[in-house]
């Protein structure tokens, strides 16, 4: 899990190669501007953005989620939120995965909190379980997620 401003993104563009065309949409774009739903970004679902207005709830209220094809890389743009970070390896058994949705989702406990303020990023790779939109509940939080294929 990375944490950072968007500021420092390109710094971080060495971990995969499709982060610059992240980093070009991030300069080119007014995310505040995106209407929700999918933006394709590459061709063949390699790099895209899921533009959506998520529900706030309590942290014991939190699904923890992970993915295997997809690497996410999270940025809330009008609410602060809290995301609870876990190793995958530490998953329940019970938390199965499904292929065709490439997640894992359910209740677990994160072994850690992390506060994501509009103007910052979470990247989440495969080895991290996290558990997003923690925050006042019933709050409206529009937010981005690019989803970056693996391989």
């Amino acid at each position: 899990m990375i944490h950072d401003t968007l500021e420092n993104f390109e710094r971080y563009l060495a971990l995969h190669s499709r982060f610059a065309k992240v980093a070009e949409f991030l300069r080119t774009t007014d995310l505040k501007t995106l209407a929700p739903g999918r933006v394709e970004i590459l061709p063949d679902g390699e790099l895209f953005a899921n533009v959506d207005v998520a529900t706030g709830h309590k942290r014991e209220d939190a699904l923890v989620e992970y993915h295997r094809k997809y690497i996410d890389i999270q940025v809330p743009l009008a609410i602060t939120e809290q995301m609870g970070w876990m190793p995958v390896a530490k998953i329940p058994a019970a938390l199965a995965y499904s292929e065709e949705s490439d997640a894992g989702l359910g209740k677990a406990i994160p072994t850690s909190w992390v506060t994501v303020a509009p103007g910052e990023f979470v990247i989440f790779f495969p080895q991290d379980a996290h558990a997003p939109c923690c925050a006042e509940e019933g709050a409206q939080m529009p937010k981005v997620i690019f989803k970056v294929r693996v391989k």
